[in-house]
């Protein structure tokens, strides 16, 4: 999915927390976990292209086919998990917490990609990913 329409889901889904919560501080959490997520885009890119840079190559994602490999780190169904467990277990929705916010920026941006882009449902595992070697034939649904 492209940054544009996560900025749009996320502003929405802020917009949503925001007047359930009364909470700023929530909203904001929502609204930058669900756009940052995609920061691994760009360590990956700087991984794969050093200083060669070309934002045609970068903004496309055309890079992935070229590269054949595909190891944005912070898309994980994993880390999801992980975050939600914390929330729940300390009962940080009830207390309003940052972390609540970041949780539901996080899963959407995953959501979003999961259905939006070309992966098959294993895609956003970090698990299977390293175990395939990170190949993109093997994530690309058919």
């Amino acid at each position: 999915m492209r940054p544009l329409h996560h900025l749009t889901y996320s502003s929405a889904a802020a917009s949503v927390l925001l007047l359930t919560t009364k909470s700023p501080k929530i909203a904001v959490a929502c609204l930058a976990a669900g756009v940052f997520v995609d920061l691994d885009h760009l360590i990956e890119y700087k991984n794969y292209c050093g200083d060669n840079w070309k934002w045609e190559e970068f903004s496309s994602g055309s890079y992935f086919n070229t590269k054949g490999t595909v190891k944005v780190i912070f898309h994980s169904w994993e880390a999801a998990a992980v975050i939600w467990g914390i929330v729940l277990k300390k009962g940080l929705v009830r207390q309003k917490s940052f972390l609540y916010g970041v949780a539901v920026g996080y899963i959407l941006h995953l959501v979003l990609d999961q259905i939006g882009n070309n992966l098959n449902s294993m895609g956003y595992f970090e698990l299977y990913r390293w175990i395939i070697g990170w190949k993109q034939e093997k994530l690309i649904a058919v």
